[in-house]
Formats: C-alpha cells, structure tokens, sequence
C-alpha cells in the first residue's frame, strides 16, 4: 500500500487512534423522522411535504447529563466486560462518558448495546469488515447480513451506524481499488447505496470518518460531488458526519495558536488555513464550515476516534505528549462540549469517542486509557471523576423554545 510522505506521517501518530485496525462498521441509509433526543430512530422522513432535515435537538442523545464524552471500545471486536451493566454504570456515574462506540463482529455486541441504553449511554455501532471500500455491503448475502444485523442492533437500543473507516487512506479499500479513476465519485456511489439500506432498517446512517492530513480534501471533494449530483439531500438528510478528530501534539487551537498563525483569522482565513493543515482537533470546525456551505441546516459531528494520544509528538515544535499533558488536553477537549465554555465547540459536534478503553494485546495497549500497561488507569481519568458532569442539553432546549 503506498502512503504519502505526509499520511505516513499522520498515521503514525493516528493509526493508533484509527488506522487499518479500525473496525469498518457498516451502516448508512436514508433519512428517519423526527425522533426524540432519546428515542429511536423511525422511518424516512418525507411524509407529506415534511422536510427530510431534522433540527439538531431532533436527533437522538443519551439521557441527562449529555456531557458529549465518550470512549471507543477494545479494538479486539469480541472482547466484552463480564458484567456490562456495572460497566456502563460505572463509564457514566463516576467519569461521565455518555457515549460509546461500539466494534461489533456481526451482531455479537447485542447485550453491549442493550446493556449502554439501560444505562444512559449512546452507543455508536460499527461492524467489522475489512476493506469496505468501494463496495460495502455488496448486493447478495452481505447485503442480507447488513440489513439484518442493522434491525438486530436497533431492536436492542443502537441509533447510529458507520458502515466504513477513514476512506481517505488507501488500506481501508478492496486491494487494487484505491489507486483506480474517480475514488471520490466510487465512494459516494457506495453511501448512497448504504446510507439507503441503514434508514431503511431503522438506523441513523454515519458519513465515512476521515483521518486527519487528507481529510479536508476528501471531505470537501465528497460534497462538491453530492452537489453536482443534485444528492446533497439525498445523500445528508437525516444523517450524521464521522470523523476522527485527533489533535496529535498540536495545541486544540491549532493552526490558529500564536505560534502558527493569527488568532484572529477571518471565517475565510480560517477555512483556507483549516484545508491546508488539518492535522488537529479543528477539523471539527472545518466540517462545520463545510457544512455551512452545502448544506441548508446543520447535522449532528460524531467524532468515533480520535482525542489527543499518549505520547503523541509527530511535530517537533510542540512537546511530545506526557501523561499529564495527555490528562490536560482531553480534559479541555472534553470541558469545550459545554456549551457555557467560552470555546464551545458548538452545537453540530455531539461526542467525542477517546481512543480506546484499553485492550490487552498488541501495538494499541499503550493507548489504553484503562489499565494501561505502564500507567494503570491514565491521570485523565482521576480527573474526570472530579469534574463537572455538565448536561450539554441546555443547547438543544434552547433550540426548542
């Protein structure tokens, strides 16, 4: 597989966070009806000159306190804890996590699921195939097995589904598929396809997470795609974004710090800058900016990666990241999804989802957050027992008055 100079770079710090391991999920479809911030999703949403574009607060949330922090499950797709409600009662009422992305091995993750919704946690759910792009799910029986294990997770309590991982990096396609004409057009073809089948099943359809480096051509490109198409709707309405919104060792404000650039960017300045260097946590923005521009109301950021990595230090002219500075930069990451903090992330970006819990074999147990091999349980979590558990709520309720 060949790699950029650059993306080889990028992945070195994010294929931890990401990468070729990242279990493909697979899910994506048409639109649902309006549903409750904790309700499951219902069936497409054009009934009768109803708009297809759900308001933010229309989507659904885990119950209060939504603090918009989340952590991404063992990479190791079988693994489970032995008793999951005690998990989850425990990942929500002393740390705070609300959500919870969920690697599955074709519907073995049910009582995860079910387990999570019991317990006021949203699960994210993706299964594992590998090499989804451009095909997933082929017309056949992986198609019959998609539908059936997107009904089999809705029944048990899920609400969004990603059907893919990071397109933007050539080891997540069918071999020889990534180097062939039009990746862009070929990955779009396959959402419409996907995102279809997700709603028809009764899921909320995730668009691809991109990894930082590449990631705001690809995103910028899929768009200006679905809009020559006359797909914007079509291929968006009722949908969220995926991304994997990794900081590295940047500073969260970065490219718009003191040291890279000027603070005070205008809109334009900051979008331009954001298209050349997206290799931080503002890529958020940059979606949102994105978002702005193609389409007519904004749809829900689910970040299912990403966060800022134990001994991150991909650029040289910022420190490499310690456990304490790994403790501070997710906790401001994390404090930013209040929406009383004076750099609030905003309403579109609804959870961020740590890579990882933790995982007991292999390259990723040294970005455990839980029993890390060195470390034990990592310093951010001490101090997310102390924090506010703030319901981030407020900013939906907002909405509807």
């Amino acid at each position: 597989m060949r790699y950029t100079d650059e993306m080889q770079r990028i992945l070195s710090a994010c294929a931890r966070i990401a990468g070729s391991l990242l279990l493909l999920a697979t899910l994506a479809a048409s639109p649902p009806t309006s549903t409750s911030a904790a309700g499951p999703a219902t069936s497409p949403a054009r009934a009768k000159g109803r708009s297809p574009w759900l308001a933010l607060a229309d989507y659904p949330r885990p119950p209060a306190p939504d603090t918009g922090w989340g952590i991404h499950d063992d990479p190791d797709c079988q693994w489970k804890a032995r008793d999951l409600d005690a998990f989850f009662r425990e990942l929500k009422t002393r740390y705070g996590f609300s959500w919870f992305k969920v690697l599955d091995c074709g519907t073995n993750k049910l009582d995860v699921v079910a387990a999570a919704r019991r317990q006021g946690v949203e699960p994210v759910v993706r299964i594992y195939v590998s090499g989804p792009s451009p095909h997933y799910p082929r017309p056949g029986d992986e198609e019959a097995h998609f539908r059936h294990a997107i009904r089999e997770y809705v029944k048990a309590g899920a609400h969004y589904f990603e059907s893919g991982n990071e397109p933007n990096i050539g080891a997540e396609w069918a071999p020889g598929e990534f180097d062939k004409p039009d990746p862009v057009g070929r990955l779009c073809r396959q959402w419409l396809r996907a995102r279809r089948i997700i709603a028809e099943e009764g899921g909320i359809p995730v668009f691809y997470a991109m990894t930082p480096g590449s990631a705001g051509k690809w995103y910028a490109d899929c768009f200006e795609t679905f809009r020559k198409w006359g797909k914007i709707e079509e291929a968006f309405a009722g949908c969220a974004i995926g991304a994997h919104l990794c900081s590295l060792n940047h500073p969260l404000d970065y490219p718009f710090n003191p040291e890279k650039n000027l603070p005070h960017a205008t809109r334009e300045e900051r979008f331009d800058s954001l298209m050349k260097d997206n290799t931080c946590y503002r890529l958020g923005e940059l979606i949102m900016l994105l978002m702005e521009k193609y389409l007519p109301a904004p749809i829900p950021i689910l970040s299912t990666e990403g966060g800022t990595a134990l001994g991150a230090n991909e650029d040289r002219n910022y420190p490499k990241v310690t456990p304490e500075l790994h403790r501070d930069m997710n906790m401001e990451i994390f404090n930013r999804f209040n929406p009383r903090h004076p750099k609030y992330w905003g309403d579109p970006l609804f959870a961020q989802m740590s890579w990882i819990y933790h995982t007991s074999t292999g390259p990723f147990m040294m970005d455990s957050w839980f029993n890390h091999p060195q470390y034990g349980n990592l310093p951010v979590l001490s101090e997310m027992e102390k924090a506010e558990k703030f319901d981030r709520g407020i900013a939906f309720r907002k909405m509807r008055s």
